[in-house]
């Protein structure tokens, strides 16, 4: 009887992975009219798969993934998730958000519109929602961008996994050009209802890779 080779996943490469901790401080500027913004962002690098590879800048967000090198077992897609974590995120008063107050990230229905013009006609109003790439004026320092309209970047895909957690789905050949990413998260229930914060735009870099 003739041997049957089967293909599938045991051949399959796995996906290159970082998580990254998003952990934001409030700052209560007004109570009436509410006006809240983030008096410092801090940025953690918790896992990457193969193991130190990532580095992120712990202020703005920025990060290199040029050290990450290339690895038989892997292939040149990078996952990024990117993890809101609230144990900073106080009320006017020092109390911790949680319950039906806990921050969550913005939903796809959220934050400032737009016109889409690639819906056809006059174009399709949208709202920036959770995560977006932006439009690069200048590498700088620094940075400088247009942060609406969304661009889109091919093969490279933002989602909304959970309350906590986005995913940048970076599936771009290793040396492609540089991207700006955008993310914005809510505050629930607040005395005007649900007040969307934008975090300022960060700088991605994908190297050339090693070779293992």
């Amino acid at each position: 009887m003739p041997s049957v080779v089967q293909s599938g996943s045991a051949n399959a490469l796995k996906d290159r992975k970082a998580t990254i901790a998003v952990i934001p401080v409030l700052q209560w500027n007004s109570l009436n009219p509410l006006n809240i913004t983030t008096s410092s962002i801090e940025f953690i690098v918790t896992s990457c798969e193969p193991d130190n590879t990532i580095t992120v800048d712990p202020n703005t967000g920025a990060i290199d993934i040029s050290a990450m090198a290339s690895d038989k077992q892997y292939s040149e897609n990078i996952d990024i998730t990117l993890v809101l974590n609230s144990a900073h995120m106080t009320d006017p008063n020092g109390n911790l958000l949680t319950g039906d107050q806990t921050p969550r990230w913005a939903k796809k229905d959220e934050g400032p519109t737009y016109i889409d013009a690639k819906g056809g006609g006059s174009g399709v109003l949208k709202h920036l929602g959770y995560g977006w790439f932006c439009n690069i004026i200048s590498l700088g320092p620094p940075l400088e961008y247009h942060a609406s309209p969304p661009v889109e970047i091919d093969k490279m895909k933002f989602k909304r996994k959970s309350d906590t957690e986005l995913e940048i789905a970076d599936n771009t050949d290793d040396g492609s050009p540089p991207y700006a990413y955008m993310m914005a998260f809510v505050l629930p229930n607040q005395s005007s209802g649900d007040y969307y914060i934008s975090i300022d735009p960060a700088l991605s870099r994908k190297g050339l890779g090693g070779s293992n």
